[in-house]
């Protein structure tokens, strides 16, 4: 019966399955030199070296009822759990001795006493194989299933990632491991802040212990930085993972690129609010700070101030020396207006050459004083003589200071302008205060 098993065994060659060089099938280990024992009548190969063992190996240890130092403990050390150990021993072992056995790797126990007790010992061996067949092939399946997975989130572009409760990636695609600039085998086992800035971490990990709370789907906006000159920004979607019970275990997440959306839409804002020669706000945008602005002055009781400003013979300019060095101007005076903007101010394009400049808070107060600071610097930088000997490019400026709750901005706004043309009618280069 003994060599039946042992030529079912051979029949199933995944249970043999070696290295070249190494032994498999049923060896006797004689490390000491012991012989094979006569009684034990089973083709053997005697090996001396653990190394010559293959996988799934039966191994026959001679043992002795005291300890040896070559003991099971010693094979399973170098092997763990690819073979199968039964200790053989010519004499009968007390239990103690039989459960120090067990308890240092050894799967049998063998007294030699005839073959009905071999027998069992190897119907044994034949079992474990099986079961450790059965064990590796859902392995193997797993393992399948799980590279087409793998393959099949790395073909997708879009950021995909599974961390644990702590935080430590257990999964991500080659779409997020590149994101972080890594290999994904430096990015698994691992916490955002050994893969990102801290900031980007902390945040990144505050919505996570949120998510925690919370529970279900999270879906935002956010900016992601993980290089110092390379500013992302994601619509990022994740999921609290939970067991069949409902418990947590883990988050699941996957980041959208949206930076060029993002970027697009600062574009189109950007357009809608500010004028495309010269970068200062619009007529629009100028009415909808100062309307919210002028709400808060009511409610505070605060004074407010505007002013009109226009560049003096601009026309000159243009007809002299062509409209590319009228817009070089036109950019030069604003860069000077906005470089003195300050909190509670702000420059916009009313049209042509003609810009509004509105003052709200602490600023209103200094209007008079930013204004004249403006006009100075504006004087000494853009002012072109003309060959008709007069001067261009210098800004006369009108200014009313209003209070809100009793007059609109548009009156204030022509009080200003009436105070403009009286400075142009007085020389120009200069400002006016309305009445």
């Amino acid at each position: 019966m003994a060599w039946m098993i042992l030529l079912n065994l051979a029949r199933k060659p995944e249970f043999f399955q070696a290295s070249p060089g190494t032994v498999t099938g049923l060896c006797w280990y004689a490390a000491n030199g012991e012989p094979v024992p006569a009684e034990c009548d089973l083709a053997l190969t005697v090996v001396g070296d653990l190394g010559m063992l293959g996988p799934h190996a039966i191994v026959f240890l001679p043992v002795s009822p005291s300890s040896t130092p070559n003991g099971p403990g010693h094979i399973r050390a170098v092997h763990g759990e690819s073979v199968y150990i039964i200790a053989v021993s010519r004499q009968s072992l007390d239990l103690a001795r039989q459960q120090q056995l067990y308890d240092e790797g050894a799967d049998d126990v063998h007294v030699l006493d005839g073959r009905q007790a071999m027998f069992a010992c190897l119907a044994r061996a034949k079992r474990h194989f099986q079961r450790l067949h059965g064990v590796e092939a859902v392995r193997r399946d797993l393992r399948e299933r799980l590279d087409v997975l793998q393959a099949a989130l790395d073909h997708l572009p879009t950021p995909i990632y599974l961390k644990d409760l702590d935080g430590h990636y257990l999964a991500c695609n080659t779409a997020f491991a590149s994101l972080l600039s890594r290999p994904r085998e430096d990015v698994i086992g691992h916490r955002l802040h050994e893969l990102a800035p801290s900031e980007t971490a902390e945040k990144h990990e505050t919505s996570d212990a949120h998510l925690l709370q919370i529970g279900g789907v999270m879906c935002y906006e956010t900016d992601v930085c993980l290089h110092d000159d390379d500013e992302r920004y994601v619509m990022l979607h994740k999921a609290l993972v939970t067991d069949e019970n409902g418990k947590p275990c883990g988050i699941a997440g996957v980041m959208i690129d949206i930076t060029e959306r993002k970027r697009l839409e600062a574009r189109l804002m950007n357009a809608a609010e500010r004028d495309p020669l010269t970068d200062a706000y619009n007529r629009r945008k100028f009415f909808e700070i100062a309307n919210d602005a002028i709400a808060d002055a009511i409610a505070h009781g605060e004074t407010l101030c505007v002013a009109a400003i226009d560049v003096d013979h601009f026309k000159s300019i243009n007809d002299e020396f062509g409209h590319a060095e009228g817009d070089i101007t036109l950019c030069s005076i604003v860069d000077i207006l906005r470089s003195h903007e300050t909190e509670g101010m702000i420059v916009a394009r009313a049209g042509g050459e003609e810009f509004f400049v509105f003052f709200f808070g602490t600023a209103a107060a200094r209007a008079e004083e930013i204004l004249q600071a403006m006009r100075t610097e504006i004087s000494h930088y853009c002012q072109i003589r003309t060959a008709a000997g007069g001067l261009a490019g210098t800004i006369s400026v009108g200014m009313a200071v209003f209070d809100p709750a009793a007059e609109n901005i548009d009156r204030a706004l022509r009080r200003a302008d009436a105070a403009l043309y009286h400075a142009k009618r007085n020389g120009r280069n200069r400002l006016s205060r309305a009445k």
